[in-house]
């Protein structure tokens, strides 16, 4: 794995429900996880819903704007919460 991957990975790892990270990390880490259309943090605890990562491009996507755009029968990599 290089180090792009091994970052991802962590990242991954983070957005999980039973994963709580301080405010200065939430901001630190803001642009790896916050949803590619409407920007939400998924770090946030406020956010309890699903996160979703496109197979093709590894963008992340809040549950509300994966379904918005009309995933929600296909089969989905619902990765995360």
């Amino acid at each position: 794995m290089n180090e792009d991957e091994i970052r991802k990975e962590k990242i991954r790892n983070l957005l999980t429900p039973d994963v709580i990270v301080c405010k200065s990390c939430r901001e630190k880490y803001k642009a790896e996880t916050s949803c590619a259309v409407c920007g939400v943090n998924m770090l946030d605890p406020e956010y309890k819903g699903m996160v979703y990562e496109c197979p093709v491009c590894g963008k992340l996507y809040c549950e509300g704007c994966w379904n918005k755009a009309g995933h929600k029968e296909q089969a989905t990599k619902g990765i995360f919460h």
